[in-house]
């Protein structure tokens, strides 16, 4: 299928499915909220603000599978969008595990973010984040996601940073000083990134198994013994996070045969998709099952 002198290639076919399978997210828990099944001010938001950054990402996908290189702003949404879901995506197994903790926990409170008093008004504090940043950690420093948001936000800057820098590449000439020049630029600042996220999903790992072993310990005070479905979902959740991401960024970033002079090889496109949206699309599907065990 043409479309003027380009051709809907391999990449827009593939980003075509996966605009699809977002999609029907977004129309899932669109319908979720419009029957109130779940809320707006919930754990959701996180999760519906993800869907919709990634199917914005799988429409840019599908218009550079298309023009390729020829219009490099769509090529540089494409990058930037996509380290964005994944950057949401991250925040979102981290809202959905505190959200547990202060709904399941005995305590009704969370290591990982205190729950707001009259003192920590949310609003005052998205306030002082926002317009203090970073020296507003200092005042929430006993605030364990204040801190990982900061060093998520850092990541996600140097990730779009090598992109934008990548994106001014001359693909044309792919052998040429300049273009080689930036994707080794490029490489650095998005590897940096892409370690602080892995670091991040390491410390979810950590904190998921501690809350099935805490909540184990308290199953048997009561003498019970089931562990709750939310956090073996959730579990499962961190193995499509982390794992494929492990390779995929091994390849991303390492391969000189990630691009051709019309965009990517059909080898990188299948890479890019096993390895990067497909456990991105099951990581959110997964979450979104934990309504049924919620």
């Amino acid at each position: 299928m043409a479309l003027g002198p380009h051709k809907l290639t391999k990449e827009a076919g593939a980003a075509l499915v996966f605009f699809i399978g977002y999609v029907g997210l977004f129309a899932w828990m669109l319908y979720a909220y419009s029957t109130h099944r779940i809320k707006w001010l919930s754990r959701y938001s996180m999760l519906f603000f993800h869907v919709i950054i990634r199917v914005a990402s799988q429409a840019c996908g599908i218009a550079f599978g298309i023009l390729g290189f020829d219009d490099m702003d769509v090529f540089l949404a494409y990058l930037i969008l996509g380290a964005e879901g994944y950057f949401t995506l991250v925040l979102c197994s981290y809202c959905f595990l505190i959200s547990w903790h202060q709904h399941n926990l005995s305590s009704k409170e969370s290591w990982l973010e205190p729950r707001n008093t009259k003192e920590t008004n949310k609003y005052k504090k998205a306030l002082i984040l926002i317009f203090f940043w970073p020296a507003a950690i200092f005042i929430y420093k006993k605030d364990f996601m204040i801190w990982m948001h900061t060093f998520l936000i850092l990541a996600n800057i140097a990730i779009i940073a090598g992109g934008a820098y990548l994106a001014g590449a001359d693909y044309t000439q792919p052998d040429s000083a300049d273009t080689r020049s930036r994707m080794n630029v490029s490489k650095i600042a998005r590897t940096a990134g892409q370690s602080v996220f892995l670091a991040c999903n390491f410390i979810l790992c950590f904190s998921i198994i501690k809350t099935i072993l805490l909540d184990k310990r308290e199953l048997r005070t009561k003498g019970e013994g089931k562990i709750h479905p939310t956090l073996i979902l959730l579990f499962v959740t961190w193995f499509p996070l982390i794992i494929p991401r492990m390779l995929y960024m091994i390849e991303r970033l390492h391969s000189a045969e990630n691009y051709d002079s019309s965009g990517f090889t059909d080898r990188f496109t299948a890479i890019e998709y096993c390895l990067g949206v497909v456990p991105e699309w099951l990581a959110a599907t997964l979450l979104l099952f934990t309504y049924g065990t919620s």
